[in-house]
């Protein structure tokens, strides 16, 4: 198992590894070690989130981020379709969520705040958005590159709804049950 150093390391310098499909899409003959090498810099110069990156204190939340990478845009589905559970059931829209998804939106951690669900959007982008914008709420516990990256794994479209909300307050709780359940139940995609 690589360190939390080690995998921060990884975050910042390849994401060509986590980058979600709808932003980048790789030339057939670009998968050598040398052109990802290539393609991972001129991805950091284009976005201007280039290194050196000075050390930084690790929270909790962030050591947590560091390990949850990959899983990230899973864990914000969960915690999106918690937050959104009132008014995905009230549409009927919640049957057309993966049952993980389902379950977890059910489960009672605390008190919800009320996010609209806009009519025109698909179910999972609402709920991929909101849970990205739960996501963001974490952004002053987290060295900022780690948190630059974080919307690299979202699509522009679910970025474009985020901005629908104002940022929520973080919620440590629901995203370690988010964590949680994303281990007993990985994603099913």
């Amino acid at each position: 198992m690589t360190s939390c150093a080690e995998r921060l390391r990884w975050i910042l310098a390849e994401p060509l590894d986590y980058v979600h499909p709808q932003r980048l899409s790789i030339p057939t003959g670009f998968d050598s070690p040398d052109a990802r090498r290539v393609l991972n810099q001129m991805l950091l110069e284009g976005l201007d989130q280039q290194g050196p990156w000075p050390p930084t204190a690790m929270t909790a939340v962030a050591q947590q981020w560091i390990r949850q990478w990959q899983q990230l845009p899973y864990i914000a589905s969960l915690m999106g379709a918690w937050r959104l559970f009132p008014q995905l059931a009230r549409g009927g829209a919640l049957l057309q969520l993966p049952m993980p998804l389902r379950q977890f939106a059910s489960c009672r951690p605390g008190p919800r705040t009320s996010m609209p669900l806009g009519p025109s959007s698909v179910p999972l982008q609402q709920v991929e958005a909101a849970g990205f914008n739960l996501l963001s709420s974490f952004s002053g516990r987290l060295p900022l590159p780690l948190f630059e990256r974080l919307s690299l794994q979202f699509s522009p479209h679910v970025i474009g709804l985020h901005a629908q909300w104002p940022v929520a307050e973080p919620d440590t709780a629901l995203f370690i049950l988010a964590v949680q359940h994303a281990r007993l139940h990985p994603n099913p995609d």
